[in-house]
């Protein structure tokens, strides 16, 4: 779910860097001011692209400066935070908490447990402030659940409807107001989804082979290096909703994101792929 709409760093100038790298300050403040230290475990670049969309689109007014915290005791860091910022706050912690809860679901992992758990009362928060978000994670992630459900018990769903399903999920995430913009970023919204679900099947792969996890392209048997067309034409129905919102504040930035930092972790796993095999056949050469 987590760590694909990432910016690829090397594109970036240095002053862009600075600039993301603020946002992300900015969001872990906002994290612990509205729900507390503890929450800032929760942090990621994924929900800081949500963040510097929106402050682009809605041009609201910044608040920037520098400031020492508890990661970061000894040195001041740049922040600078939005109104957009204490939403993407909101729905990081309405996403996290789901997924910590999905991870105990699925794997009893204690830690995802606790995790759910510290986040808890701060999810009861936002859930009144943001009813609809709430309701369309909650039931997306059940519903996936389901599919998860059916699948182990031999009914296998559509290949793409656990990702058409997330994909309605983080549409509601990225509409902040029921507004002139609420089409165009439900439209995005919606996009990304599927593609970060594709995506993180692909990546997970071997893993939910070996294991024995819920993973449509696992059902298909496929390889990784093989879903790379399916991927490029989510990508491209991504850039073209994204293409339809008016940005121009952090516009190169974000479109690192789009258009190369989404592929990051896909590009690993491949190279990390060709490599593990180019070293059997050279173990495999060398035996002889």
């Amino acid at each position: 779910m987590f760590g694909y709409v990432t910016p690829r760093v090397e594109d970036l100038a240095p002053e862009e860097r600075e600039r993301y790298r603020a946002a992300y300050c900015g969001l872990c403040h906002a994290l612990a001011e509205r729900h507390g230290q503890g929450a800032r475990f929760a942090l990621t670049y994924d929900m800081t692209f949500l963040a510097l969309v929106l402050s682009s689109l809605y041009e609201p007014a910044e608040q920037c400066g520098t400031r020492r915290c508890v990661p970061h005791p000894l040195k001041a860091h740049a922040f600078v935070q939005t109104e957009c910022t204490a939403y993407a706050a909101d729905m990081t912690v309405a996403l996290v908490y789901h997924k910590c809860l999905d991870d105990w679901e699925d794997d009893r992992a204690l830690r995802a447990r606790m995790s759910a758990q510290l986040l808890e009362k701060a999810y009861r928060a936002v859930r009144d402030t943001y009813p609809r978000q709430c309701r369309a994670i909650e039931q997306g992630m059940a519903d996936i659940h389901q599919m998860e459900e059916e699948a182990r018990a031999g009914s296998i769903p559509a290949p793409d409807a656990a990702a058409n399903r997330f994909g309605e999920l983080l549409a509601e995430v990225c509409v902040w107001r029921e507004d002139f913009w609420a089409d165009a970023l439900r439209a995005f919204g919606s996009k990304v989804g599927k593609f970060v679900y594709v995506m993180d099947a692909a990546v997970d792969m071997d893993d939910d082979r070996a294991l024995g996890s819920y993973n449509p392209l696992v059902l298909l048997n496929a390889q990784p290096d093989e879903v790379r067309e399916d991927l490029q034409l989510l990508a491209a129905d991504v850039a073209a909703a994204f293409e339809k919102l008016p940005l121009e504040q952090d516009a190169h930035a974000l479109r690192s994101v789009m258009y190369a930092g989404m592929w990051q972790a896909y590009h690993k796993k491949i190279a990390a792929k060709e490599k593990a095999a180019k070293e059997k056949t050279a173990g495999e050469g060398g035996a002889l």
